[in-house]
């Protein structure tokens, strides 16, 4: 009984150990390829949002049309509630680099010049872009970032 038992297991794993001596060249025949990252996107931004003299980060959400150029430079028009301040189709550019393996960083300036970063990622074959901040804006400050590509044509 225990024979039998051995030989099923062994004839069972076989293809098992088969496929896996395969999954590496599977693996790299998968994986993501990014050349290029270019079109216009929408885009919702949530976050919170340390503000000096506040005890407790105050949260945002935004809205935003971005347009990637495919050479490394974005343009955005956003709207968002900021601490009480409604800022409404206001006006950012920045720079990003991407990685072959579609993960990447943004920068974005701001219109009192200071700077802000996020890493993104992009998924579902560039239709989706999901981006994190990375900068230090004090505790309790996060900020993410979903882009879903647009049609060409309605």
């Amino acid at each position: 009984m225990t024979h039998r038992l051995n030989m099923y297991k062994t004839a069972r794993l076989a293809p098992v150990v088969g496929l896996a001596g395969l999954a590496p060249g599977l693996a790299s025949a998968q994986a993501p390829h990014c050349s290029t990252l270019a079109g216009i996107y929408a885009a919702i931004a949530t976050g919170t949002l340390a503000i000096p003299g506040n005890t407790v980060p105050a949260p945002f959400n935004a809205v935003a049309i971005q347009t990637f150029d495919g050479a490394g430079k974005w343009t955005t028009t956003e709207s968002a509630p900021f601490n009480g301040t409604i800022l409404r189709n206001a006006t950012l550019s920045g720079t990003y680099t991407l990685n072959p393996n579609c993960t990447g960083t943004k920068t974005a300036t701001f219109p009192d010049g200071s700077l802000g970063h996020q890493d993104f990622v992009i998924a579902d074959g560039g239709r989706t872009i999901y981006a994190i901040g990375v900068d230090n804006g004090g505790p309790g400050s996060t900020l993410t970032t979903t882009f879903t590509r647009m049609p060409q044509t309605w």
